[in-house]
């Protein structure tokens, strides 16, 4: 009889949990702007820091990526990147983007993808930190919708991911992400005129010193690779002649509030892909007489100092008002919860499928610790893996 039970108690356990855990599908996580992948910074992890987020989630899931992007790259240039990265191949930006925008037509190429099988019957999870919850969105686009414009160009010489109708995605979730762009963008132009100018420079700078191991910023259809028989002085000539020093198929213009708000008129949610967002906010402190906001004491507090004290209204602008200022020292917590022009529920324990899922707002966690970035005694890397593994087993549901 005690046999019987305690088989009878393991079958309802094993029950209990396959009815939990309704799917295994890989979850790939997708750096932010300046992000840097596994082996780069001589192993330190973007996700955990001195530990590793990817490796310890695996005991939740045994499919578990970390993705490697251009750090500076626009939206649409990091989305087929990621989708070589996956998927497996040479990234291909197609032919009428490139000629659009004067950079090559293909990029880094990739022998030993992450997930070779991906497709219609083999689906992932995407979450992205900042920049690259806005690169998972260009990517589910792309592959929902397709390119117009590059089928036009030919029918046939054109990559899978511009022919659309791929429904190959389960789940987006977006954290610290500047759905609807960060104010920051604004704030860099008025201490750093020429910042797109400084942070081309130093990925320029970074490949003729030959330093890709260390720092890898991935724009090689920027002509930003230094040949190996290249002097350093030919090399810089033949980069400075790029088109990147102006172009708006870069990441400053993408997380601008002018250039989110351009994607989010032309993106769609779909009913079968679930969304969630996970907002955060460091500043907490206002500044009488003031409208500031301000946060102390986080290796952040002046960019989000700068943040919470900023507001603007030009002409032909994103008017940044009081409602921008909460921030995280990096993105402004009003953009993260959903594009503004979408539709959006609070999550109260039932998830909803094509419509984003405000998971709430992190208080007292700024951009880097939610990813375990910069290491805090007051919030341990167990906080940060026990975040992700809540979610984690929530995708497991769905």
């Amino acid at each position: 009889m005690t046999f019987i039970r305690i088989s009878l108690f393991i079958f309802l356990l094993i029950f209990s949990i396959g009815s939990y855990a309704t799917n295994r599908d890989p979850l790939v996580l997708v750096h932010g702007f300046s992000g840097w992948g596994r082996h780069e910074l001589l192993g330190y992890k973007y996700w955990g820091g001195f530990n590793d987020l990817q490796e310890d989630l695996k005991v939740y899931n045994g499919k578990v990526f970390t993705a490697s992007v251009g750090k500076f790259s626009s939206n649409y240039d990091r989305a087929v990147d990621l989708y070589a990265q996956i998927k497996g191949g040479c990234a291909d930006y197609g032919e009428a983007h490139a000629k659009r925008f004067k950079h090559a037509r293909f990029g880094r190429c990739y022998p030993e993808p992450l997930y070779p099988e991906w497709d219609q019957n083999h689906k992932i999870h995407l979450l992205g930190h900042s920049q690259g919850g806005q690169t998972i969105r260009v990517l589910l686009n792309l592959l929902r919708e397709g390119y117009k414009e590059e089928m036009l160009v030919s029918s046939t010489d054109v990559a899978e991911l511009f022919r659309g109708n791929n429904s190959w995605v389960t789940s987006i979730t977006t954290v610290s992400t500047p759905n609807n762009g960060t104010s920051l963008t604004h704030l860099a132009d008025v201490f750093l005129p020429t910042s797109q100018f400084l942070i081309t420079s130093m990925a320029a700078i970074a490949s003729a010193l030959g330093v890709e191991p260390f720092l890898d910023f991935k724009l090689e259809q920027w002509n930003l690779v230094k040949g190996k028989n290249e002097s350093i002085p030919a090399f810089l000539k033949r980069a400075y002649q790029s088109y990147i020093w102006n172009t708006n198929d870069i990441s400053k213009w993408d997380l601008s509030p002018e250039g989110a708000h351009i994607f989010n008129t032309s993106d769609k949610e779909y009913d079968d892909t679930y969304y969630f967002s996970y907002s955060t906010q460091s500043t907490a402190i206002n500044i009488p007489f003031t409208n500031c906001q301000i946060s102390i004491l986080t290796f952040l507090s002046f960019p989000a100092n700068a943040i919470g004290c900023f507001t603007h209204k030009y002409p032909g602008k994103i008017e940044i008002n009081e409602k921008w200022l909460a921030n995280d020292g990096v993105v402004n917590t009003i953009s993260m919860a959903s594009p503004f022009n979408k539709k959006r529920v609070f999550y109260d324990g039932t998830v909803q499928k094509g419509i984003w899922n405000d998971m709430g707002i992190k208080h007292g966690w700024d951009h880097l610790e939610i990813i375990g970035a910069v290491p805090n005694p007051i919030k341990p890397y167990w906080k940060i893996k026990e975040f992700y593994e809540q979610h984690l087993n929530l995708l497991h549901s769905l």
